[in-house]
């Protein structure tokens, strides 16, 4: 009876340790089996939001990347003076308020401006048929001239003005339109022949049936009174505090400095870009030397 006493008592033990570790495996598992389910679809709910919007989702990187970069100085003193200038704005109340604010405005006009001149490209010494293929084989050199390519594009504005009396229309500055329709029409004639045309004296005196003499004469007369107006204008430029292009501080610069030599007669001469020839009295006296 002891022994079957001991048995059944055995037997009691294990099955009721066997209840308890099959009782509390089963819930571990399943909260478990839960949390890597409830990642998993957290998971591919975020790909699903990247995959529907993409621009977004760069986007929010971008501005995360711009947040963490460095910004210079100057950017950080610009954007400083804007948000200065715009709270100015808001909180003007008098005219003297609002005649700073315009100043303020006025000098950064002027700022852009300068900055622009400074960075313009000016064509120099390159021909205007920089852009002509040299050696055709298929299209013609004239139908690479920059006439033809204005007609082809329908901008027919330059060939219209192209004329003595109409070129002052072929510039936007209207100091300069001012200063050319106002010239004689002898002068107009030569300064379109000389300057636009590129013709030369000689030709330019057979056209009008004058002397290569004459024409140089009032060529040089038609550019003194040209560049005396243009150095008095630019004067006042400055003086108003506005700003020159390169080539502008040059020709104020150059005629400054003629003016002080030769006063009234002062002149900025074409440059002559051809070799000057040795004197005959030069030649003769090597040849006896010889």
């Amino acid at each position: 009876m002891a022994a079957e006493e001991k048995n059944i008592r055995s037997v009691e033990q294990d099955d009721f340790t066997e209840w308890e570790d099959a009782s509390d495996q089963p819930l571990a598992d399943e909260a478990l089996e839960k949390a890597l389910a409830a990642e998993r679809a957290l998971k591919l709910a975020s790909e699903l939001e990247q995959d529907e919007n993409p621009r977004d989702y760069t986007q929010e990187l971008e501005d995360e990347e711009e947040e963490a970069a460095p910004t210079s100085e100057k950017r950080l003193k610009r954007q400083i003076q804007a948000e200065a200038l715009a709270r100015m704005e808001d909180a003007a109340r008098t005219e003297t308020d609002f005649r700073y604010i315009l100043g303020e405005w006025d000098r950064l006009d002027r700022n852009r401006e300068r900055r622009e001149r400074d960075h313009e490209n000016l064509r120099g010494d390159v021909p205007l048929e920089y852009m002509a293929v040299p050696d055709p084989k298929v299209i013609p050199l004239w139908m690479n001239l920059p006439k033809f390519r204005q007609l082809s594009r329908g901008d027919f504005l330059d060939i219209i003005f192209s004329c003595p009396y109409e070129m002052h229309e072929l510039t936007a500055n209207r100091f300069i339109s001012d200063l050319i329709r106002n010239l004689s029409d002898d002068h107009k004639e030569v300064l379109y022949y000389l300057s636009l045309r590129q013709y030369s004296t000689a030709k330019v005196a057979a056209i009008r049936g004058q002397t290569d003499r004459n024409i140089r004469k009032l060529r040089t007369t038609i550019h003194k009174n040209l560049q005396r107006k243009m150095y008095k204008h630019l004067c006042e430029k400055l003086e108003s505090g506005g700003s020159l292009t390169l080539r502008e501080r040059w020709f104020m610069e150059e005629f400054g400095a003629l003016q002080k030599t030769q006063g009234k007669g002062a002149v900025i001469r074409r440059e002559n870009r051809t070799k000057p020839r040795k004197k005959k009295a030069a030649l003769d006296g090597s040849k006896n030397g010889e």
